[in-house]
């Protein structure tokens, strides 16, 4: 199991929409590709949009806006900005042991760390494409994913000198991919827009679409028990698959059509699939989490929405928040929850 928080959500679907869009250009004028610049020193950083954050060795890592890295010796209660190669929004961080770590985000960006997050270097840029990778995860330095946009994935097997492009009929539906999350079996999924979900039993090289309850989009994935896993997503619909490996698989993923595929809304039809669905006093959506250490779920979202869910009960509480700004993700820093979203960091007590 890589070094990454249980937190997973293509957090920046909805919070890159509060960032700084590019000035428009003049229609049917050529322009070269942009070519990558370093992010500005920004003496607030820390309060501009953050998308993720994750916990090593002792620091907290977080990027947002802009191509924003801060880091935090104090468990977040102060920060420093990294020099960051690049100005595009990043979405997603994760490390694969305490030094090792990767960043992603807008223009195709992949970047990456040697010493802890201290430093970064660009190795992969692509704004003639112009969209995000929403996710990335590692094996180890050398062999990781990212996915993002359009059914988009790569595959490096060389700490990102070269990358490959993932080819599966799967992906070529051209789903987003928000969320890529490993189990604890060692098995992938996918978490993607408009009902789209996947599994992969060999490190993402190939992938079968899984048949999904709800025909919305999944903003993350947490892995549950020895093989399950739990999606989370649009209107804050929570499921549990307890044997991901179980659950029905298309033949021709071109087949489906989320105009056309309906939600399984019958309880018991859910359970004969392999599906839970958690009772939710919520209906906004939520694009974060992390795990409790009492073994409970927890999750944030829209207008500053936190809720926690007993895995065995299936059941979900409302948390009371420290905000009413859209939130992306949590950790659990001693007795607090510290909090990323559309203004910086959030804290409160631990639920």
């Amino acid at each position: 199991m890589t070094v990454k928080t249980l937190r997973n959500a293509a957090t920046a679907v909805l919070l890159t929409a509060f960032a700084s869009l590019s000035p428009a250009q003049d229609e049917g004028a050529e322009q070269a590709p942009r070519q990558p610049q370093a992010a500005e020193m920004m003496p607030l950083a820390d309060r501009a949009i953050v998308n993720d954050m994750v916990a090593v060795d002792g620091r907290i890592v977080a990027v947002g806006e802009r191509g924003h890295i801060l880091v935090s010796e104090d468990d977040g209660e102060s920060w420093q900005q990294m020099p960051s190669p690049v100005r595009a929004m990043l979405t997603r961080v994760g490390f694969v042991d305490e030094q090792h770590g990767w960043a992603v985000g807008h223009d195709g960006s992949v970047l990456t760390t040697d010493d802890g997050g201290r430093t970064w270097e660009l190795k992969h840029f692509d704004s003639e494409w112009g969209k995000p990778f929403y996710d990335a995860l590692f094996f180890s330095p050398e062999r990781g994913l990212v996915a993002g946009a359009n059914g988009r994935m790569l595959l490096t097997d060389d700490g990102g000198e070269t990358w490959q492009e993932v080819e599966d009929e799967v992906l070529d539906t051209g789903f987003n991919l928000y969320d890529l999350a490993e189990l604890n079996d060692g098995s992938l999924v996918i978490a993607g827009e408009r009902g789209f979900m996947a599994r992969s039993d060999d490190e993402g090289e190939s992938w079968a679409m899984i048949d999904p309850p709800y025909i919305g989009s999944y903003f993350g994935a947490m892995p549950a028990g020895e093989n399950g896993a739990v999606f989370f997503g649009l209107e804050g619909r929570v499921f549990l698959a307890r044997d991901v490996g179980a659950l029905e698989t298309r033949d021709d993923p071109m087949s489906y059509d989320p105009f056309i595929d309906e939600s399984v809304t019958d309880p018991e039809k859910l359970e004969q699939l392999g599906w839970k669905l958690y009772d939710s006093p919520v209906g906004e959506s939520l694009f974060g989490g992390t795990r409790l250490e009492d073994g409970r779920f927890l999750m944030v979202g829209v207008d500053g929405t936190i809720v926690s869910a007993e895995l065995d009960d299936a059941k979900i509480e409302r948390v009371d928040s420290p905000t009413g700004e859209p939130m992306s993700d949590a950790l659990v820093v001693g007795d607090e929850l510290l909090l990323s979203g559309r203004t910086g960091f959030y804290r409160r007590e631990r639920p």
